[in-house]
């Protein structure tokens, strides 16, 4: 148990100590991270949300502001949305031909259900569901949704989803910050604070989770 932590906190040094040194890294990674989370397919398979907490937790530790953090969190969410979308509207003929939608039809199926049953809301809910935040964007463009419509989805809930996300993490590392330094009441509330925000985050996901359900069950 204690070299597991020893080798955490060796591990979480590391990165710190990495994002005290080169800080404009950290805001280059946290906006591709953004980017590869909403960009279609590819945020299937890679952790976007997992490493924008991550560096957002480790520049709080390091003392960064997380306002630039921020801010390229939402930009880059914005971005890849819209590259999901201009994908499917430009290739709206041949892109469910592209591997690995030509193998699994039903990644798609999924998200046309979704898309066709709640329309607009669709690309603003999809943001906080897995595989669907990287799909229905694809399926917005193939339908041929409008791009005023789906620009104000996109940024809507990208100023939702950022904030959601960044500001638990920079709670997250001040909590280890604090650790650090000794000072265990301070991190023990921000840590309360933190699970606090990982609640709100389980119930947003068991709100949406019958929503997801009941698209998957619904006609083609």
């Amino acid at each position: 148990m204690w070299d597991w932590i020893n080798n955490a906190s060796g591990w979480m040094a590391d990165v710190l100590g990495l994002v005290a040194l080169h800080p404009g890294w950290a805001l280059v990674v946290t906006f591709l991270a953004a980017i590869i989370e909403a960009l279609a397919l590819v945020g299937t398979f890679i952790p976007g949300t997992v490493i924008v907490m991550g560096v957002a937790g480790a520049a709080a530790a390091a003392g960064q502001p997380m306002l630039p953090i921020l801010g390229v969190a939402v930009l880059g969410a914005v971005i890849g949305d819209f590259l999901s979308y201009w994908l499917g509207f430009h290739f709206r003929f041949t892109v469910r031909g592209w591997w690995p939608l030509s193998t699994r039809p039903q990644i798609m199926a999924s998200a046309d259900r979704f898309f066709a049953r709640y329309g607009s809301f669709s690309v603003a809910l999809c943001r906080f569901v897995p595989v669907l935040r990287s799909t229905v964007p694809l399926v917005a463009g193939i339908a041929g949704m409008s791009r005023r419509r789906f620009l104000i989805a996109n940024v809507t809930s990208a100023l939702v989803w950022a904030p959601a996300h960044v500001f638990p993490a920079q709670l997250a590392g001040l909590s280890i910050d604090r650790l650090r330094d000794g000072d265990w009441t301070s991190a023990a509330w921000l840590a309360s604070i933190v699970v606090a925000c990982g609640v709100a985050i389980w119930v947003l996901h068991r709100c949406l989770t019958p929503l997801v359900l009941a698209a998957r069950r619904a006609e083609p």
